[in-house]
């Protein structure tokens, strides 16, 4: 709406493999769990949080991700993923008039 502005200020990049959680963006943190904050929003503790402001800078997280997935070979797929990733934008709206969130 009029006056308001939008920006994605942060992505996270993660994958579930074997029942484990395993941040894309820093393959060093495996093992992450999964919490809930007192407004029952679920978020994965400690994961890596980059912050963009362009669509060429998601292009470049998502390939980065992508490189650092497990895979392995399937009777479907030679280069098949056995593991679930979720990646996360968290997109903010300011009022610029009142700069409220």
């Amino acid at each position: 709406s009029q006056g308001y502005q939008r920006r994605v200020r942060e992505i996270s990049y993660y994958e579930i493999y074997m029942e484990k959680i395993r941040d894309l963006l820093d393959p060093n943190k495996k093992n992450l769990s999964i919490h809930e904050d007192k407004n029952k929003i679920t978020y994965v503790k400690n994961v890596t949080e980059r912050y963009v402001e362009t669509a060429d800078q998601i292009l470049e997280l998502m390939s980065e991700g992508k490189r650092n997935r497990a895979v392995a070979v399937t009777d479907m797929n030679e280069h098949s993923s056995r593991s679930h990733s979720v990646f996360q934008i968290t997109v903010n709206q300011c009022n610029m008039t009142t700069q409220q969130k």
